[in-house]
Order: C-alpha cells, then sequence, then structure tokens
C-alpha cells in the first residue's frame, strides 16, 4: 500500500505540472501535445475516457477550484481515483448549472448559490460522505454525487427526464433472414420500469438453464411480457402486479416541497417528481416514521424467521448497496437481507437486526462465523482437556512410595 500510495501522489503532482504547462501553452514545445488528454494518451497509454478525467482533476488543481479534494488526498482520505470521480462529477454538475443560471431571472438567481458556491457545495458534502462513509467506492461516490446534485438543483431530475423524453425512440427492423431487430432508448427513470418488468417476467439462473446466456434469457423474459399483454389487452386491469418497483419518497417532496430530499429507488437512483406523480394512481403506498436522522423505527418483533417486506423495506431505508463492512458495489436490488446477529442465537427479526448482503457477502460473512464457531469449540474443549488433565492427573502421578 505504501508504494502504490507514493506512486499516486507522484502522479497527482505530475498532472498538477501538466496542468500548469497546458496553461502556459509550454506544453506543446515541450511534450508535444497541445492538451493533457493528449499527452496521457500519448505517453501513458491510458483510454481516452481516463485520460479524460485526469485531465478534469488536473484542471481542478491547477485553478486551486476543488482545494477540499486537495487537502483531501494530502491527508490520504481520497485516492487519486476517488479525487477523480468527485473532480469530474462536481464538473459536469456545475457546467449544467451554469446553462440553468444563464436562463434564469434576477429572482432566480438571488435565492439559489452562483457557479462558485454551487461547485464548493457540493464538493464540501461529497468529502464528508467520504468521511462519514471510508469505505465508499468510487461508483458510490457518483452516485453520492448525483444525489447532492438532486439537493442543490431540485429541478434537474425532472429537466433532465424531459431533455432524453424528447429523444426517445424505438426502431423495429425486420431482417432479410426473417429475424428481427429491437432497439430502445429513453430517460434513465424510464430505465427502472424496463428494468423492474424483465425482472420480473426472466427466468432465475438454476441448474435448468445454466447454458443459458443471459442475453437470451432477456429476450425470453420480453417475448413473456409481450405475450401477456395480448392476453389481457381486453382485461379492465390485470389479475395481479406482477412487477414491482420500490420507491422512497419523503413525504415534504411527495406534498410538493422540492427544498427535501429527492424521491430514489432503492438502488439509490434518483427519480423526478413528475414520473413519482404518474406512477402514484396505480401505485401501492406504504408510511414509514422515521426520527430526525432519518433512522426507522418499525419492528414486527422477534416471532418471525424471515422477515416480511414492510421489515425488509424498513431495514433497507437509505441503503442503496450491499452493506459489507469493507464497503461493496453490489446494488441493492441485487442484495438480500439477512440477521446482525443470528437468529439462531437469538437476533431479532427486526429492522435494526437486518443487513443487506450481496450473495457473495451473504456466503463469506456465515463461513467466518462457521469459521469462528469452530475456533471457540477447539479453544474451549483444549481448555476442558487442559482442566480434566489437573482434576485427574497428567498419567504420571507422584513417585510411588517405598517400601520396607
Amino acid at each position: 500500500m505504501g508504494l502504490h500510495r507514493d506512486m499516486e501522489r507522484s502522479t497527482y503532482l505530475l498532472l498538477g505540472d501538466l496542468a500548469t504547462m497546458e496553461a502556459s501553452g509550454d506544453l506543446l514545445e515541450e511534450g508535444g501535445q497541445c492538451g493533457i488528454q493528449a499527452w496521457l494518451t500519448h505517453r501513458w497509454g491510458t483510454t481516452p475516457a481516463e485520460a479524460t478525467n485526469l485531465a478534469t482533476l488536473a484542471r481542478a488543481v491547477h485553478r486551486q477550484q476543488l482545494p477540499l479534494v486537495d487537502e483531501a488526498f494530502g491527508d490520504s482520505t481520497l485516492s487519486l481515483g476517488e479525487a477523480c470521480a468527485i473532480a469530474t462529477s462536481t464538473e459536469k454538475a456545475v457546467t449544467d448549472w451554469v446553462k440553468v443560471l444563464e436562463t434564469a431571472d434576477e429572482e432566480f438567481k438571488a435565492q439559489h448559490p452562483d457557479v462558485e458556491g454551487f461547485r464548493a457545495r457540493l464538493e464540501f458534502g461529497l468529502i464528508a460522505y467520504k468521511k462519514e462513509c471510508p469505505k465508499a467506492s468510487v461508483r458510490q461516490l457518483r452516485d453520492a454525487a448525483k444525489w447532492f446534485v438532486a439537493q442543490l438543483d431540485p429541478d434537474k431530475a425532472d429537466r433532465d427526464y424531459d431533455e432524453t423524453f424528447e429523444t426517445r425512440g424505438a426502431q423495429f427492423s425486420p431482417t432479410f433472414e426473417g429475424g428481427f431487430l429491437l432497439r430502445m432508448w429513453g430517460p434513465g427513470a424510464d430505465n427502472q420500469l424496463i428494468q423492474a418488468a424483465l425482472d420480473a417476467y426472466t427466468e432465475p439462473y438454476g441448474p435448468d438453464n445454466a447454458a443459458i446466456p443471459k442475453h437470451q434469457r432477456t429476450y425470453d423474459a420480453m417475448m413473456r411480457i409481450f405475450e401477456t399483454a395480448l392476453a389481457h389487452r381486453t382485461c379492465a386491469k390485470a389479475p395481479k402486479p406482477v412487477v414491482t418497483l420500490n420507491i422512497t419518497v419523503p413525504l415534504k417532496r411527495y406534498l410538493g416541497d422540492q427544498t427535501a430530499e429527492p424521491a430514489v429507488t432503492e438502488d439509490g437512483v434518483v427519480i423526478p417528481d413528475q414520473m413519482v406523480s404518474r406512477l402514484t394512481p396505480k401505485s401501492w403506498l406504504r408510511r414509514f416514521l422515521t426520527d430526525a436522522e432519518g433512522k426507522t423505527l418499525l419492528d414486527v418483533g422477534q416471532k418471525h424467521r424471515c422477515a416480511p417486506d414492510p421489515v425488509r423495506q424498513a431495514a433497507g431505508y437509505k441503503e442503496f448497496h450491499c452493506e459489507w463492512h469493507e464497503g461493496c458495489d453490489m446494488p441493492r436490488s441485487w442484495s438480500q437481507f439477512d440477521h446482525i446477529i443470528a437468529f439462531s442465537h437469538g437476533g431479532a427479526t427486526s429492522s435494526d437486526n437486518m443487513q443487506l448482503l450481496c450473495s457473495t457477502h451473504n456466503r463469506l460473512k456465515h463461513r467466518l462465523q462457521v469459521k469462528a464457531n469452530q475456533q471457540i469449540w477447539e479453544h474451549h474443549h483444549t481448555q476442558n482437556r487442559q482442566e480434566a488433565k489437573k482434576e485427574n492427573g497428567d498419567g504420571e502421578g507422584d513417585p510411588a512410595p517405598a517400601t520396607a
């Protein structure tokens, strides 16, 4: 880790030097390239995407736009990749915010931060998040950035949805060979509905279909969706709900307060308000009561080995990824609930004793518990044998008394 950290520090310093040379115009003369991206791609062989991320960080450091990131990298709070994630997420959000301010009236500008204020607030929030969750990965930092942006710019989710919706489309093209091609594109929020429908109709991966690739099982799921739609197109309503999409909406936001936290899916994807309004009439609503810190108070006692839906939903409140203590990027929808204190050891089936674990870390947790229990048993067994030897003698005994 020490060598890796030294390499990252050297790279960080070099990025600052490259940004200085680029700003002064010396990079072309001394480095042979016009921009940092071209230099990194040519000299280091990095991918264009990685070079762009590093260049964004380099320019932000050179312009002193992210002082907290610079400080956090210096004290090892951030890795180089995490610093890049914050720099690129911040730059993208600031670029969008500039466009918003250009078309905003004076009243809007008076009530919202300017460009540098927006950048500083977003940077502060991301650094605070990283310090509070030191195991957060680059992906989770990018997700957190989207959540903070939704707080700073409440209309962004709806604005992005409208822009992408305007360019939505689908193409169905029969081929000369008698087959067909189907392509669709649209807003990211609608992706959540499509993914939920595919999950509901996709056969689980098991021994019977282990040889069937994922793309073929997805095709089979889409055909089932089409067949179900044709079979029930004359029904007043579908026979039963087959698709579940869990969305958490703060009450204030639901009532129209855009200063409240945004609506999110179980994987932490921000959902625009207009989509929540569109889905509400056809959805089941469940109320959650939380304390000031957002902790749920729901508890159903210890009588249930398998947690019912209310406990599962409450236990995962505001948890969007696997809760493995060393960090994990597996989204909530691909994870499963597990007792923190095992039910067999008296653990309650309650929201405060449940955690989200992906299948890999769920198995690892129980394997480590079994190993720990075995070590405890061996320790006690060894102690018992030693105590038994002390009580009964070690087999040698005292020397026999001399006989007359």
